[in-house]
């Protein structure tokens, strides 16, 4: 393998500038591809099409309509009533219904005209009488429109499946037609869950833009001040046209953006840089014992490469573990790091040291040892000191890390759980606001719906199980308000009598379809229940599912399915924290194997694993002291962890083999590989932190809080890879040493 690796450094030494012309090509040929990726926020991101739950709602959407559209009109109720209002409302219904968009117009001009037989055009008179009662108050029928004095509601069904963007112009030409016929003293906003989605499709965009300068601006002072050494910026233009390649190939492969893959940016670019600086780092090193540059360049790439390509595929099996998981966002990312990490290794051996070659060989062998012995003194001292108490004290650090990592693993069965989506976005958009706003006014918090389906769902037996779930569940659960159901119409029509099969279709056949529709299919093989309730948290939303499906005592014959928006979300709970301990032991036993094949030693495998399962146990005490609950993104902070504590340790332990194998004692061999690696180390630490500090300011909660934990995981990763590891290494390697010592015969 040596011979292999020498004839690929001299290969690249002799000719430099074909891949400097290859990488141009290809980075020319990734801009194309960024313009056309594509944002994905909806639930598909969080749930896959193949679930079980995305399967069901796709059919019950193509049945009964998609999530409904609310236009919130604001104004008195004697306003919104007014005839020349109701005349409004008869223009949006008779607009909207005959596109094919919309299944449906529930407004209190809709109601009423079902209940008189009327229509407003034919006769106003009798809609306007039916409105209110003798009394003055309003028609028990249309009430329920009427939040309070100062709102009305006008729901719109569209189309089910629509995606995102036909589902949000469909919302779009309601709000254009409402602009362009507006209500006399009303004002009307469309509230729809498609407006949401576009406010956060927006937002990635410019979020993206402000991350990635900022990501830059951050790792160029980090280079400068802390990576002293000959063209010390190198390695972030390296880790920099590695991104734009990854992001390029994203938009050919229709890989789509999301809340989670805007983030793969200050990841890749925080850890894609260590390949780079850990081969410029060594270059520096070794020109300062060569005659040439193209010397230098063919030891270093002799001596790097089996250690950072050990580092890189320890990284890749950690993140390809991430496909496992059933969220297609988080599958996404898992393909876009691994990629990204690849294309960095890539670059950073052959781009990287062709520029070096061509840069550097023009420029007295003598000055380039100057600068670089210039460059290491200050920080190589820091380290040497590190390095000698971190062996020295082994023992009490080792039992203070252990302490610490079985009180993480107390604190993460606690941890707070949020995969709310609105909770996750950034918290000032009007959409959210005006949602927001909408529950406040109605004191709904959305429905829970559940699709039943039976031979005849119609039937007297089914309708008298609908009947005892509902009655069950208003008295079990006081967050639930009220019902929708096709057992609610029949008992409503008959004074809560459950009539013999022949009267429940003949109250189905003549009840007007906007009563009727989205509760039974025409084929009465469908029916839909749909739980009010009051607003919830997303794991209070799951737990409620559960406990709803566990109250129905769904008889034979009878199939429950949970669907929704509302259950989609609840989903996201198993899909990503459910996941997430399977996660994490794959991407050891992955990150182990690795290690196990690469040096065919089980100590130094050992040795691998536990200290990265520890800084998890760790991080996540910390999130929990500092009360950061597990997000789609914090889920995953064990894997990214697990990535980036192997590769630091990877990097000390391979320089650390290679000084024993010159002869060095233990002691001596680890203070040197923490003296020359650590510095690399602490530079693709530093830079490292800088890329996800700039999450920090993102307006996206979700990848704020990711920011917070991944600086953490960080410096912890930091702190185990150059206070811990190295003295249980060394500590292990004098026992072995005295014990193979007394085996041999005096």
């Amino acid at each position: 393998m040596e011979k292999i690796f020498e004839a690929l450094a001299r290969f690249i030494e002799r000719h430099p500038r074909w891949f400097i012309a290859i990488a141009l090509v290809i980075t020319a040929a990734a801009v194309p591809g960024i313009t056309m990726l594509e944002t994905e926020t909806g639930f598909s991101a969080l749930v896959s099409d193949e679930a079980e739950i995305s399967v069901n709602n796709t059919r019950y959407e193509a049945e009964f309509g998609g999530e409904p559209f609310t236009v919130l009109l604001k104004g008195t109720t004697g306003d919104i009533l007014s005839p020349v209002n109701l005349e409004q409302m008869a223009k949006l219904e008779q607009f909207l219904l005959s596109d094919e968009r919309y299944c449906c117009v529930t407004s209190p001009l809709a109601l009423l005209e079902a209940v008189t037989g009327a229509t407003y055009e034919q006769n106003p008179e009798v809609i306007l009488y039916a409105a209110y009662d003798q009394q003055g108050n309003l028609n028990p029928v249309i009430a329920p429109l009427f939040p309070d004095s100062e709102h009305g509601l006008v729901q719109v069904t569209p189309a089910g499946n629509l995606n995102d963007n036909e589902s949000l112009l469909a919302a779009q030409t309601i709000e254009n037609f409402l602009d362009d016929n507006p209500f006399n003293k009303a004002s009307a906003t469309v509230i729809s869950d498609a407006g949401l989605i576009n406010s956060i499709t927006i937002s990635i965009g410019s979020n993206i833009a402000i991350l990635l300068g900022l990501a830059v601006a951050v790792m160029i002072v980090v280079l400068l001040l802390f990576f002293r050494i000959h063209w010390r910026l190198l390695s972030l233009g390296m880790v920099g046209m590695s991104a734009l390649w990854t992001f390029g190939l994203m938009g050919y492969l229709s890989v789509p953006m999301s809340m989670a893959t805007m983030a793969v940016l200050p990841i890749l670019i925080g850890l894609g840089i260590d390949f780079s600086i850990q081969f410029q780092n060594r270059y520096q090193e070794e020109i300062t014992r060569c005659g040439s540059v193209g010397s230098a360049i063919i030891i270093s790439i002799s001596r790097m490469l089996p250690v950072v390509g050990v580092g890189l595929l320890a990284t890749i099996a950690g993140f390809i573990t991430l496909f496992v998981s059933d969220v297609p966002m988080i599958k996404d990312f898992g393909l876009m790091l691994s990629v990204g990490i690849i294309f960095s290794f890539i670059l950073g051996l052959f781009l990287l040291h062709s520029v070096i070659y061509v840069a550097d060989r023009r420029t007295p062998v003598e000055k380039l040892k100057t600068k670089s012995k210039q460059a290491s003194g200050r920080v190589e001292r820091m380290l040497t000191v590190l390095g000698r108490n971190a062996i020295r004290h082994t023992i009490w650090v080792s039992a203070i890390a252990l302490v610490l990592a079985v009180a993480g693993g107390y604190f993460d069965s606690r941890l707070a759980i949020n995969t709310d989506y609105e909770e996750l976005m950034p918290q000032d958009e009007p959409a959210l606001e005006e949602m927001r706003y909408l529950r406040e006014i109605t004191g709904s918090g959305g429905q829970l719906r559940f699709l039943i389906e039976a031979s005849d769902v119609a039937s007297p037996e089914v309708i008298e199980w609908m009947q005892e779930w509902e009655n069950k569940a208003l008295e079990t659960y006081p967050q639930i308000h009220s019902v929708n159901s096709l057992a609610t119409l029949i008992t409503q029509s008959t004074g809560g009598i459950i009539p013999p099969a022949e009267q429940i279709k003949g109250i189905i056949s003549s009840s007007p379809e906007i009563f009727t529709y989205g509760l039974v299919s025409d084929e009465s093989s469908m029916a839909s229940i749909a739980f009010n309730t009051s607003y919830i948290s997303m794991e209070e939303v799951h737990d409620l599912i559960g406990n709803l499906k566990n109250l129905a005592d769904t008889p034979p014959g009878i199939s429950v399915a949970s669907v929704g928006t509302m259950a989609l979300g609840a989903q996201t709970i198993d899909s990503v924290i459910g996941s997430r301990m399977l996660l994490n032991l794959l991407c050891l036993v992955a990150v182990f194997i690795i290690i196990l094949l690469s040096y065919r030693r089980l100590v130094s495998a050992i040795l691998t694993v536990l200290p990265v399962a520890a800084v998890i146990a760790w991080s996540s005490m910390v999130m929990y002291l500092i009360d950061i609950p597990l997000n789609p993104l914090t889920a995953i902070l064990g894997v990214l962890i697990i990535g980036i504590g192997t590769e630091f340790m990877v990097m000390i332990n391979g320089r650390y083999r290679e000084e024993k194998s010159l002869g060095e004692a233990p002691e001596e061999a680890m203070v040197t590989a923490i003296t020359k690696t650590g510095r690399a180390v602490m530079a693709t630490a530093l830079t490292t932190l800088g890329g996800f500090a700039v999450m920090i300011v993102s307006s996206f909660v979700m990848i704020r809080d990711f920011g917070i934990v991944t600086v953490i995981g960080v410096l912890l990763c930091l702190l185990i890879s150059l206070g811990v590891v190295p003295g249980l290494i060394v500590w292990y390697d004098n026992a072995r040493g005295r014990r193979e010592k007394h085996k041999k015969p005096a």
